[in-house]
């Protein structure tokens, strides 16, 4: 009976070392599939506007990836991309709209163009150092007949040592260049400047006389600025320099003086002055401008001090008045200088200096009554 268990039991152990023998020869068995990774569901996000890209736009709407799907999943940093992208769409803030600028007046040197064209240096011989006199008659390129007849009549004084003259005009139209040309060949007395010639260009016309007499004409110890349309009686304006000691005054304007006068301000007038060419409300005391004197120490001083000042084309209310009481120019009233229209009367013409809207005719008229002395007048 044991015999036999021991049998059994060997039979046994020996059906399990084969069952182990069969099992170690199979293959091995199949690893479980990996669980797949739930990705996150991404926002919803608006699509870009064509012209802001700067990346090819997501799609409008986000598949969640499942393990059946052929396309692989997204890398985590698509994900981080998409917020940078949306945040360059949104629009900068404005900047401020720039304050408009208050309007600025046109200074003088803005406008003034220096230099003359045609200066004639040789009407002041050695600088004006043999001079008493320098006359500079403001004139317009059409007034050829003006000129002629100043000429002929009270322009005869130019012909003394001690008297200069001369015409002096802004730059003429192309039309009339020609016609200047002609007349300056024949007299030599014509100077021009730079600036355009016209009316509202009056001042920069007597700034170019005072760079005139600065550059060619320094040492002459007086300057007579007149127009065309006025006649000068040379004689008297002789003794007028040299009366009440005058002829040692330095620093001063004399002619007919105005003061307490107001700016123009209706648009309509021709002698409108806009506030921002002149803000003050009185203008200071100036001398008219058909006809003044002064010495010549003025000058350079009035050069100096016009650029930088707002440009005002009232001239003499610009050159004797603001530039004047801003040098502390002296400006002195002469009764001689009557700068209107007077009766034609002998007397008259020979106590007065200036005698202002004399048309060509007139001229002859008044330069007979000055010369031919068959009147007594008082003195």
């Amino acid at each position: 009976m044991g015999a036999v268990r021991r049998s059994h039991a060997a039979a046994g152990l020996a059906l399990a070392a084969l069952l182990l023998l069969l099992l170690a020869r199979l293959p091995p068995a199949p690893a479980a599939p990996p669980r797949p990774r739930v990705m996150p569901v991404l926002p919803v996000l608006p699509a870009l506007p064509a012209h802001n890209r700067t990346t090819p736009p997501a799609s409008s709407t986000t598949r969640r990836p499942t393990p059946s799907s052929s396309k692989a999943p997204e890398p985590p940093d698509t994900v981080k991309a998409v917020p940078a992208l949306v945040a360059k769409t949104v629009p900068a803030e404005a900047p401020p709209a720039p304050a408009p600028k208050a309007p600025r007046a046109v200074l003088t040197r803005d406008v003034y163009v220096a230099g003359h064209s045609r200066p004639h240096p040789e009407l002041c011989p050695a600088l004006g150092a043999r001079l008493k006199l320098a006359i500079l008659v403001t004139s317009a390129p059409s007034h050829r007949r003006a000129r002629d007849a100043i000429r002929l009549t009270w322009g005869h004084f130019a012909a003394r040592s001690d008297v200069a003259l001369a015409f002096v005009l802004g730059a003429p139209p192309d039309s009339m260049r020609a016609a200047i040309d002609a007349e300056d060949a024949l007299y030599g007395d014509i100077v021009v400047g730079r600036s355009l010639d016209s009316y509202s260009n009056l001042t920069l016309k007597t700034l170019s006389m005072l760079e005139w007499m600065d550059s060619y004409c320094p040492r002459a110890p007086r300057l007579l600025k007149t127009d065309d349309d006025m006649f000068i009686n040379v004689p008297k304006l002789f003794d007028f320099m040299v009366a009440n000691g005058r002829a040692n005054a330095t620093l001063t304007i004399w002619g007919k003086v105005v003061r307490k006068s107001l700016p123009k301000r209706t648009k309509r007038s021709k002698y409108y002055v806009p506030p921002i060419q002149f803000p003050g409300k009185v203008f200071p005391d100036f001398t008219t401008g058909p006809a003044y004197l002064m010495t010549s120490d003025v000058i350079r001083p009035l050069l100096a001090a016009a650029p930088s000042q707002p440009y005002l084309r009232l001239e003499d209310v610009f050159i004797t008045g603001v530039l004047a009481e801003r040098l502390g120019i002296k400006r002195r009233l002469a009764p001689e200088f009557y700068n209107k229209k007077v009766a034609a009367h002998p007397c008259a013409v020979q106590k007065g200096v200036a005698i202002h809207m004399v048309q060509y005719h007139e001229q002859f008229d008044l330069w007979r009554k000055l010369l031919d002395g068959k009147y007594k007048c008082a003195s």
